[in-house]
């Protein structure tokens, strides 16, 4: 029998020997004890056939008796009538923090409304407090920690080193609920970030609120799991929020740089359709190779749309090489308009084909302009102006052709 039980015991055999109260407040903190005591026979108790086990069994603290008396009373004084005790208990438990895990469990269905709200508060916050010193453990490198959710998929997929800890303790901080999603399988993943994707969004449209590194970088990981297949609008979104400062200063950083490249590589190249689109301007912008397998895939499809198409050639002139030529070669009889626009009373059109044969001599290296396109005008991140390549007239675009094919005949025969 506990020194508590004892004391009260020994109150009802000599009543005169009890202090003012004292009977009351013990009896409430036995009756929290014995709680305490039971639900941690259901923890402690090994797992049988059947039975009930906790998740986090191994994840209890481990506690004196005292001080689960001692937080089972402090639990009783959080519905206390005056406002300052109950304060002051509040206090004392935080402090107590995990060792006054399973007094604030059982205060979560206490029969006092108060010390029902109160309990969920503190939970709350030691929770957080825990996370955060679990957290700061494992990014310096020790084991503590190594069990956060979706840490080992991250692992087995990017490393572990300090690099990688530091991104995925940022990812952890900005989107733990993404990541506890990615945990429990890919099931409810895409409904999360797609939630996710729309609520940081609004953040940057209403209060022009910056996206942290920390959240596109687990959208990033969350997006490009096995099964996972967000919506059309969350990945064009994802892409939008790739072309933020953080991730952009982040792809700069040589610290987060390798991981970053690394998991941007997986989106791009399982990005199909419209997305692939904007995948490919992403590979041009960070000069990544990756690019060129969903640029292949577009321009071996004839009846992909003509915007996807174009940027597949950019991207196949851009990171391309020589034996990209029958590709780019592929789409110099596609005829589709992609755009018509009039300059000083001329009419200019682009077609597909002009913008594959513009690709073509970027990539060989010779000045489109010679070759009869005389507006091209030039750009870091797609290579060219889509709207400076076309023609005024069918004349002006069979000349560059044939002069094409006269240098490409000089090429293949040089004598």
């Amino acid at each position: 029998m506990n020194n508590t039980a004892v004391l009260m015991l020994s109150w009802r055999k000599n009543p005169a020997q009890r202090p003012e109260g004292s009977m009351k407040r013990l009896a409430l903190a036995f009756q929290a004890g014995m709680r305490i005591f039971f639900i941690g026979m259901m923890i402690g108790a090994p797992e049988t056939s059947g039975g009930w086990q906790p998740a986090l069994a191994q994840d209890q603290p481990t506690e004196r008796p005292e001080a689960r008396f001692e937080a089972a009373l402090l639990v009783e004084k959080l519905g206390a009538e005056e406002f300052s005790e109950r304060e002051r208990a509040t206090t004392l438990l935080i402090e107590m923090g995990l060792g006054a895990k399973l007094a604030v469990e059982a205060g979560r269905t206490h029969p006092d409304r108060e010390i029902r709200y109160r309990c969920e508060r503190i939970a709350q916050m030691v929770g957080e407090m825990d996370f955060q010193r679990r957290l700061t453990a494992f990014a310096s490198g020790r084991s503590e920690g190594a069990d956060l959710p979706a840490w080992r998929r991250f692992r087995d997929l990017y490393g572990d080193d300090g690099e990688t800890r530091g991104l995925f303790v940022e990812m952890q901080q900005a989107e733990s609920e993404l990541l506890q999603a990615v945990e429990n399988g890919p099931q409810g993943v895409a409904r999360v970030a797609e939630a996710r994707t729309t609520q940081l969004q609004h953040l940057q449209r209403r209060a022009g609120e910056a996206t942290s590194l920390g959240s596109v970088a687990a959208l990033l990981f969350a997006a490009v799991g096995d099964e996972v297949n967000l919506g059309l609008q969350p990945s064009f979104a994802l892409v939008n929020l790739c072309g933020q400062p953080s991730f952009i200063q982040g792809m700069s950083d040589p610290a987060k740089n390798k991981v970053l490249r690394k998991m941007l590589s997986r989106w791009i190249t399982r990005s199909e359709g419209a997305v692939a689109q904007q995948s490919m301007f992403l590979a041009m912008r960070h000069d990544m190779k990756e690019g060129l397998i969903p640029a292949t895939r577009v321009l071996q499809n004839p009846g992909e749309q003509p915007f996807v198409r174009q940027t597949a050639l950019m991207t196949v002139a851009k990171l391309g090489d020589a034996s990209h030529v029958n590709l780019l070669e592929s789409a110099l009889e596609d005829t589709r308009r992609i755009s018509s626009h009039r300059i000083d009373n001329v009419q200019y059109e682009t077609q597909l084909r002009d913008v594959a044969l513009a690709a073509l001599l970027f990539l060989k290296k010779q000045d489109p302009k010679k070759f009869g396109f005389e507006r091209i005008q030039f750009n870091e991140s797609n290579v060219f102006n889509y709207g400076t390549v076309g023609f005024e007239n069918e004349d002006k675009r069979k000349q560059a052709f044939d002069k094409y094919q006269e240098f490409k005949a000089k090429e293949n025969d040089p004598r």
